[in-house]
C-alpha cells in the first residue's frame, strides 16, 4: 500500500515567484518479524541489518522488482551496511572483533576488506573507495579514518591525527568526518586526490555525524544549545544553517540538493527534509510512533519506522511540481554510539554510501 501526501511550498523561478507541489509517495519495504534497522540506499537497492534469525544479518530489497534477498546470514553479527552501486559494506564481527565484509550484487561474491587488529567500525563508500573508523592505532579512544581501493585492493591511512576521528563520510574523493582534536567535536575532511586535509567547521560547541554529497557538508550542530542542522559548500567554502527550529533534529543525510533528517518537533520522532535549491522545508513521515534513521538516494528516502509496534523498514518517493527531484550519480548511505533509546533498539548513526 502506498500513502500519497502533498504539500505545497512558494520558491523563486527565473521569471518569478511561483507555487510548487511537493508529492510525497510512502509505501514499505520490510515488515517481517524481528527488526529490521539502519537502512542505506543506492538507486533501486536497498539494505539494512535484519535479526529475523535471532541475531542481526544484512538483507537487500529491489524497488524495481520489489524482491528482497539476504546478502549476508554467516555466522556471527553484521551490522551497519552501506552501499554504492552494486557494492555493499558492512562491520561483522564473525572473527570475534568487529572487521569490515564487502559483497558484490552484481556476482554474489562476499570479500574480506579489512580484518586488521583492533576495530574497524562504520563503513560508508563511494564508488571503489571504502572509508571506516578504526582503533589499530589503540582502543581508549584513538580511533582513526582509514580507507580502501577495492580496484586495487590497497588499504591506507587518511586521519591518524592525536584523539579521535569518527564515523567518515564519502562522495567521491572528498572524506568527512568528526574530530576532537580541539577538545570538542568538529567537522573535518581530506581529498583524497591531493592528500590534503581541512577544516569544515570548528564552530564554539559540537558538531557531529557529518554527511556529504558533491560538494556539499551536512552535520548535527549544538551552537544554539540544541541539535540543528547546518550545512557548508566546499566550492564557496560558504556555511549555512538548514533547520533550527525549537526542537531537535538529529543525524542529516543529503543527496544532491535534498537533504533529510530525524525531528522531534511533533513530540516523537518524524523524518523531515529540505531542498538547497528551492530553500524549502517538508514533511516526510510523520505517522504514528518513531521515524529514525532516514537515507536517501536520489528522490528515494528510506528509514526504519515503529509504527506497526515493530522495527520496519519504510521508503517514500519525493517529487517536485509533479516531476522527480534529479539524483545524483551514485549514492547515499549508516552508525553512531548509542545516544537515543526507542523500543528495544538504541539509535546508533549508520554511515551512508555515497
Amino acid at each position: 500500500m502506498k500513502l500519497t501526501v502533498y504539500c505545497c511550498v512558494v520558491f523563486l523561478l527565473a521569471t518569478g515567484a511561483a507555487w510548487a507541489t511537493i508529492t510525497v509517495t510512502e509505501f514499505p519495504i520490510c515488515t517481517a518479524a524481528g527488526i529490521q534497522a539502519y537502512p542505506a540506499i543506492s538507486g533501486d537497492t536497498v539494505v539494512w541489518q535484519d535479526d529475523r534469525n535471532g541475531y542481526y544479518d544484512i538483507y537487500g530489497y529491489d524497488l524495481s522488482t520489489h524482491s528482497e534477498f539476504p546478502i549476508c546470514t554467516a555466522a556471527g553479527t553484521h551490522y551497519g551496511p552501506a552501499i554504492s552501486g552494486d557494492t555493499v559494506v558492512w562491520m561483522d564481527d564473525r572473527n570475534g572483533y568487529y572487521d569490515i565484509y564487502g559483497y558484490e550484487l552484481s556476482t554474489h561474491s562476499e570479500f574480506p576488506i579489512c580484518t586488521a587488529a583492533g576495530y574497524q567500525y562504520y563503513p560508508a563508500i563511494s564508488g571503489d573507495t571504502v572509508v571506516w573508523q578504526d582503533y589499530r592505532n589503540g582502543n581508549n579512544g584513538n580511533s582513526d579514518i582509514y580507507g580502501y581501493d577495492l580496484s586495487t585492493h590497497v588499504e591506507f591511512p587518511i586521519c591518524t591525527d592525536a584523539g579521535y576521528q569518527r564515523e567518515p563520510a564519502i562522495s567521491g574523493n572528498t572524506v568527512v568526518w568528526f574530530d576532537d582534536r580541539n577538545g570538542y567535536a568538529d567537522i573535518y575532511g581530506y581529498d583524497l586526490s591531493t592528500h590534503s586535509e581541512f577544516a569544515i567547521c570548528t564552530a564554539a560547541s559540537w558538531q557531529y555525524y557529518p554527511e556529504i554529497s558533491g560538494d556539499t557538508v551536512v552535520w548535527e550542530d549544538t551552537r544554539n544549545g540544541y541539535s540543528d542542522v547546518y550545512g557548508y559548500d566546499l566550492s564557496t567554502h560558504a556555511e549555512f544553517p538548514i533547520c533550527t527550529n525549537a526542537a531537535y533534529q538529529y543525524y542529516p543525510e543529503i543527496s544532491g540538493d535534498t537533504v533529510v533528517w530525524i525531528d522531534s518537533r511533533n513530540g516523537n520522532y518524524d523524518i523531515y527534509g529540505y531542498d538547497l535549491s528551492t530553500h524549502s522545508e517538508f514533511a516526510i513521515c510523520t505517522a504514528a510512533g518513531d521515524q529514525v534513521s532516514p537515507a536517501i538516494s536520489g528522490n528515494t528516502v528510506v528509514w526504519f519506522d515503529y509504527r506497526n509496534g515493530n522495527w520496519d523498514i519504510y521508503g517514500a518517493t519525493i517529487s517536485y511540481g509533479g516531476g522527480p527531484v534529479v539524483p545524483e550519480p551514485g549514492t547515499l548511505a549508516l552508525i553512531a554510539p548509542a545516544l537515543i533509546g526507542f523500543a528495544g533498539i538504541a539509535l546508533r548513526r549508520i554511515r551512508r554510501a555515497r
